[in-house]
């Protein structure tokens, strides 16, 4: 728990500071789906344009999976992405590659020959992916992310949503 408030801190502090400088700033949320739980989630998500092709992208993900054993799986993720944004149809539509840190807090379901357990833990990893970002009025964007978490505890995470300018 101590590691989680010292990475929500840094985060929040790296935003601060990044929001006085950013050429854009755009929040908003959305839904995914995270292979380690196989199951769907909610996601919150920022993005500060620091130049006109880089910027970062804090967010918040909660995922709630299947039972297992017995146990609910989910998962609860900080992230905090780079992307270089690659503009492919004059300013509506941008993709771009995804790199950053993570730190997720899991619960799941194990057994041993004896008994079934439940499983609480967290690891911080870090992500590598993609993703796209379509601008269809001057304040409001859809997004799509993919990325693999690299980690003790690697998933695949899926997500989609809308992002309002600022």
């Amino acid at each position: 728990m101590k590691n989680l408030k010292i990475l929500v801190t840094l985060i929040m502090v790296i935003g601060v500071l990044f929001m006085s400088n950013a050429q854009e700033i755009s929040i908003g949320g959305g839904l995914g789906f995270n292979d380690a739980v196989d199951g769907p989630g909610a996601v919150a998500k920022a993005e500060f344009g620091i130049t006109e092709n880089i910027a970062i992208s804090p967010s918040l993900s909660y995922f709630a999976g299947s039972k297992i054993y017995g146990y609910k799986r989910n998962i609860f993720s900080v992230d905090a992405n780079g992307h270089y944004k690659i503009p492919i149809m004059q300013d509506e539509l941008n993709v771009y590659p995804l790199a950053g840190f993570n730190y997720s807090s899991y619960r799941y379901g194990d057994y041993d020959y004896l008994n079934e357990y439940e499983v609480k833990d967290n690891s911080i990893g870090f992500n590598i992916g993609g993703g796209g970002r379509w601008y269809f009025s001057d304040q409001f964007s859809v997004f799509a992310e993919l990325k693999y978490v690299i980690s003790d505890y690697s998933q695949v995470v899926f997500v989609g949503g809308v992002l309002y300018q600022l």
